[in-house]
């Protein structure tokens, strides 16, 4: 028997040992994961960095890149999971999340909402990123591979030709140009210095994308670039509706020279005002005319003579990228992991729209403390489980259709308000009439107009085409018109 009893302990004993030994080359070889990707990821920093000073022309080169761009940010996105999401996140998880489980936990009667409670739980993304459940090693054995394989890139970029660049911080930088799109900026850039003798003398770019996707300022700051402008003597912009007032307007104007045209389909596509300003153009003077055709919808890719260019949202890595720049300012998130940690999960919340990132994130870089963090948190998985639950439909895809949405809790953090519905956002150019209330001062406790219907300013942007975005906040008087008037919208819809 004290054999039997000997020989079960140092079996025990043998596994506890084995187990212990097992932890610790496991945290050895992340620990070294994570040097080799902080070493990687300092390379690819210089390449990427290089090549935004580069007017690349090669349309090969430019899918490298593409590819060396993802990587980079997936690469710090792994980086700040490991430093921003230790095994403590856990208390601050339940904390957040504890109203939002048991609100989901009476919601049991529909698929949807089972999935989303889940998610929840599981601090995932309803169907927003999936490269963040990518284990630590593969991605550094696949970023080292791709450095690797940049090497030819690298000789290449030394002779494509060098843009002047202003020196700015990351934050600066963000804030007030177009952060990302590089590659798109330059597809449209090449299209439009094109000078191809093979070209149609009315060359067409189809540029196709969801509503305040960047579709407007991406073409501006092609439009804004140096070799662009003395390329064309005539730059226009229209929208759908002005078609024909452009015509007119052009009748007088005409003259020789080079002719750049930015048209913006927001809705359906006029075909007879098409056909009629395309056969116009075909009959003006000039040595050659380009067209950048916008849109929301596959209508417009019939126009196009060119390979369509299709925006779409950021992908989570790099999202978080520009949405921790934002937030943060100029604090060092490594000195703040608590709110890091939660600006990560704030990132993953706001499904990839730059819209909610820019005034969120300006709410929480006026707002560094973790009870404000929290709270922002809390309240924007409150609305969208809300939603989830009632309409099976996200917040951010119930804004890109202009339906009404019950923001209360967001709008109003910390106050006790009646329910307001937001909806019919819009956009309105420099120089027109704005409303004086913002959406930061209601955020902040600003008094409430005694009107039942009140236009708020979201956000004015600091970069071409300098757009305004406005809101209509309505207040409620009773809950159950809120679900009914969703409803409504989302039928008509």
């Amino acid at each position: 028997m004290e054999f039997l009893v000997s020989a079960v302990a140092s079996d025990l004993i043998g596994r506890f040992i084995s187990s212990l030994a097992q932890n610790y080359n496991n945290h050895t070889c992340k620990e070294d994961d994570r040097r080799r990707l902080e070493r990687i990821l300092l390379r690819m920093h210089s390449v990427v960095e290089e090549a935004e000073r580069r007017h690349i022309t090669n349309q090969g080169m430019l899918l490298q890149l593409k590819g060396l761009i993802e990587g980079f940010y997936l690469g710090y996105y792994m980086l700040d999971k490991i430093k921003f999401q230790p095994p403590e996140e856990e208390s601050i998880e339940d904390e957040v999340s504890h109203e939002i489980q048991s609100f989901a936990l009476s919601a049991c009667n529909s698929r949807k909402r089972f999935r989303f409670a889940d998610a929840i739980r599981k601090r995932t993304p309803v169907a927003f990123g999936s490269k963040s459940k990518t284990n630590l090693k593969d991605v550094v054995d696949g970023l080292e591979t791709k450095i690797a394989d940049m090497r030819e890139f690298v000789i290449l970029l030394g002779s494509q030709t060098r843009l002047p660049r202003q020196p700015y911080s990351t934050y600066l930088y963000i804030d007030n140009c177009m952060f990302g799109r590089r590659i798109e900026k330059e597809q449209v850039i090449n299209f439009l210095l094109c000078n191809d003798p093979h070209d149609p003398y009315v060359s067409i770019l189809p540029i196709i994308g969801p509503q305040r996707i960047g579709k407007k300022t991406l073409v501006q700051h092609a439009c804004l670039d140096e070799r662009v402008r003395d390329c064309f003597s005539h730059i226009f912009f229209f929208k759908e509706d002005n078609l024909k007032t452009g015509e007119l307007s052009l009748n007088s104007k005409a003259s020789q020279g080079k002719y750049l045209f930015v048209i913006e389909f927001i809705w359906d596509v006029d075909e007879a005002a098409w056909t009629k300003f395309q056969s116009y153009l075909q009959n003006m003077p000039g040595t050659g005319i380009k067209v950048v055709v916008i849109g929301t919808t596959e209508d417009i890719l019939k126009f196009g003579t060119a390979q369509p260019i299709r925006l779409k949202r950021l992908s989570e890595e790099e999202y978080w990228y520009y949405f921790k720049a934002l937030a943060f300012g100029s604090m060092d998130p490594d000195e703040h992991p608590k709110l890091a940690s939660l600006g990560m999960q704030l990132a993953t919340e706001m499904r990839g729209g730059f819209l909610g990132a820019t005034v969120v994130g300006g709410l929480l870089r006026a707002n560094p403390s973790t009870q404000f963090w929290q709270s922002m948190l809390l309240c924007i998985r409150e609305v969208a489980q809300k939603h989830l639950s009632s309409f099976g439909v996200h917040p951010e895809d119930l804004l890109e259709r202009n339906a009404p949405l019950d923001f209360t809790r967001v709008a109003f953090v910390g106050a006790q308000v009646q329910g307001c519905l937001v909806y019919d956002v819009r956009v309105a150019g420099p120089g027109s009439e704005l409303p004086k209330l913002t959406s930061q001062d209601l955020k902040l406790g600003a008094d409430i107009p005694a009107e039942d219907k009140f236009d708020v300013l979201v956000w004015k942007s600091r970069i071409p085409p300098y757009s305004n975005y406005i809101v209509t906040y309505e207040k409620q008087k009773r809950r159950y018109k809120v679900g009914r008037r969703n409803h409504q919208a989302l039928r008509e819809i």
